[in-house]
């Protein structure tokens, strides 16, 4: 099934086409009405016999004008053949008759065809359908210091409101020190973590933040050492194929050379990790909390670094390893595929190493951005883990998703399907090494990862840039915050400021969130897989809790209405969550 955006113009401009060619081609206009119904009637019966209720649907509205048009025409021409006949006597002439009736099909259907207004929608409810779960029914095990806790903390003032991304000309883009007030954003980081730890100082809260890690992993009540390696995965997805080979011998800049382009959008950045939010990371984990800046290792293991970002780290931390797998020029540490599988995917198909960071690191950090997936629908930190696989790329996992090609339709939609995402989040190397989650939503995602950013609608958002930062230590619970957002957002009846964003819905098809019902709960496994991504023997156990909240206005979660064991969003201001605190 097709997802796509309905036009009920384009529509009706094809069927015009068609009519037209009939026309020019000399057919008569009685022939052309018959030929229309005929196809209208195929059309609709095929379409609505399977599943009655797809007769509401606009493409449907459109064909049953035309549809029930003929099928009077039929019926009126057959009762009145059949009262001559019976009569004995031509008191009717069949052909005027028709004639008659073929005008009276013809303003039926003009006068009961939709409108142009009708809203965007999704074409086929088995693919649109929303989440398959009602709000606050929370399934998993919360994890955190406060339990399945997920901060979300808004600033308007965290960016450039007249900065538009579309503006070629102007050479401008997101991470540009003007589109961002790094003071604001430094602020919103530092009292995230506070929120997200109950601490008063940064150094108190990261001291928390590792020893609650080390509780659980190996039951020791103890923070960070020197010597143990960071590793801080960002999202530089697009960076491989976006940096031309000059840009790459000059450090990878920013993709200024890129060939031209056929469409305005086409060669702009797409939206990824600006360097601002990192930066006050690296000023807590390094200047508060005493990490020794070569513990750290920063980077997109799969792909280099931009140099908007680099530079921006590298001038205050420049003992930190800022890794790329091609090279060590421009004070890059080279990182290289790991000697033994890491990763037994569980439906046995295939495996993969990692990056020999994966297995030096005791810690680890991911970093995503706020952003829908043309293939996988959404793309927060369970999808960041792609770019960690000891591969060129990642396209050989693309199996598991609702569209296995990004170009492709959601041919793999619904639930307790295999996703390769559960194995990536149950990984000792990769979901399960990480102390902290962090969704960095300063500039929202166009509607799929190659996009650049655009001015979400939903509140408190409101046709401005998001302006927000998300963190959790939950695995699961922030990717159901980012879901419920983006689902809101790219619902399908919203259009976007974006050339050619023919999905508009796709964080919206159903079983997006099939990944994370999984990765919450093993009831929720498909039919014959057990995860075990470690092939240890040991299935996974819950990696965190989910739930939805109960609606896009009051943004509310279990734990938020004191009801249940599920997720608490706490945001900054507190206004922003009903009832907040």
């Amino acid at each position: 099934m097709q997802l796509r955006k309905f036009d009920i113009s384009s529509l009706k401009g094809k069927l015009a086409k068609i009519r037209d060619w009939m026309t020019n081609h000399s057919l008569p206009p009685k022939l052309v009405f018959i030929l229309m119904g005929i196809i209208s009637t195929i059309w609709f019966l095929i379409r609505v016999i399977p599943k009655p209720s797809r007769a509401s649907y606009p493409c449907m509205r459109v064909a049953a004008p035309m549809m029930s048009g003929f099928v009077l025409y039929l019926l009126a021409i057959a009762g009145i053949t059949a009262a001559s006949r019976k009569s004995g006597r031509k008191i009717f002439n069949v052909r005027y008759w028709s004639t008659a009736l073929l005008l009276t099909g013809v303003v039926i259907a003009m006068a009961i065809a939709p409108s142009n207004n009708i809203e965007t929608i999704v074409e086929d409810a088995d693919t649109y359908a929303g989440p398959a779960d009602s709000p606050n029914s929370p399934i998993g095990e919360a994890r955190g210091i406060y339990p399945g806790r997920v901060v979300w903390v808004w600033n308007p003032d965290a960016t450039n409101e007249k900065f538009e991304h579309n503006d070629v000309d102007a050479y401008q883009y997101f991470p540009f020190p003007d589109n961002n007030n790094s003071e604001v954003i430094a602020k919103m980081f530092r009292d995230g973590v506070l929120k997200l730890t109950g601490k008063k100082s940064p150094d108190k809260a990261w001291d928390a933040i590792f020893r609650y890690y080390n509780k659980n992993k190996s039951n020791k009540d103890k923070g960070y050492t020197k010597g143990e390696k960071i590793f801080i995965k960002i999202n530089q997805g697009q960076a491989g194929w976006l940096l031309t080979r000059d840009d790459k011998a000059k450090g990878n800049v920013v993709p200024r050379t890129l060939a031209p382009n056929d469409g305005k959008r086409k060669n702009l950045l797409p939206t990824e990790t600006g360097p601002y939010a990192i930066l006050e990371m690296l000023r807590e984990l390094v200047n508060d909390y005493k990490v020794d800046q070569n513990d750290i290792y920063i980077g997109d293991p799969m792909n280099p670094i931009y140099a908007h970002n680099y530079d921006v780290w590298v001038k205050e931390f420049p003992q930190v390893h800022y890794i790329d797998k091609t090279t060590t020029n421009f004070g890059r540490t080279q990182v290289k595929f790991t000697e033994k599988t890491l990763v037994y995917y569980s439906d046995k198909k295939i495996t993969d190493k990692l990056m020999d960071i994966h297995e030096d690191a005791t810690y680890m950090i991911t970093s995503a951005v706020l952003k829908p997936h043309g293939a996988a629908g959404i793309s927060l930190t369970a999808k960041s883990n792609f770019g960690n696989v000891g591969r060129s790329g990642a396209h050989h996992l693309h199996y598991s998703h609702l569209a296995t090609q990004r170009e492709g339709s959601p041919n793999n939609i619904g639930y307790k399907k295999y996703r390769c995402l559960v194995d990536l989040m149950g990984s000792q190397y990769l979901g399960q090494k990480n102390v902290f989650l962090f969704v960095e939503g300063l500039f929202g995602g166009g509607s799929d990862e190659v996009k650049g950013p655009v001015k979400y609608f939903m509140p408190p958002f409101n046709n401005d840039w998001c302006n927000s930062l998300f963190m959790s230590l939950d695995q699961v619970a922030i990717e159901s915050v980012g879901f419920d957002f983006l689902r809101t957002e790219w619902n399908g009846k919203r259009t976007h400021d974006q050339v050619n964003a023919a999905w508009e819905a796709i964080s919206s098809i159903r079983g997006v969130d099939d990944y994370i019902h999984q990765a919450a709960d093993s009831k929720n496994w498909p039919d014959g897989i057990t995860y075990d991504p470690d092939g240890s023997g040991k299935p996974i156990p819950s990696l965190g809790v989910h739930e939805h909240w109960n609606n896009e206005n009051d943004k509310q979660y279990s734990r938020n209405l004191g009801n249940g064991k599920g997720i608490e969003l706490v945001s900054i201001p507190a206004n922003l969550v009903k009832g907040g605190k």
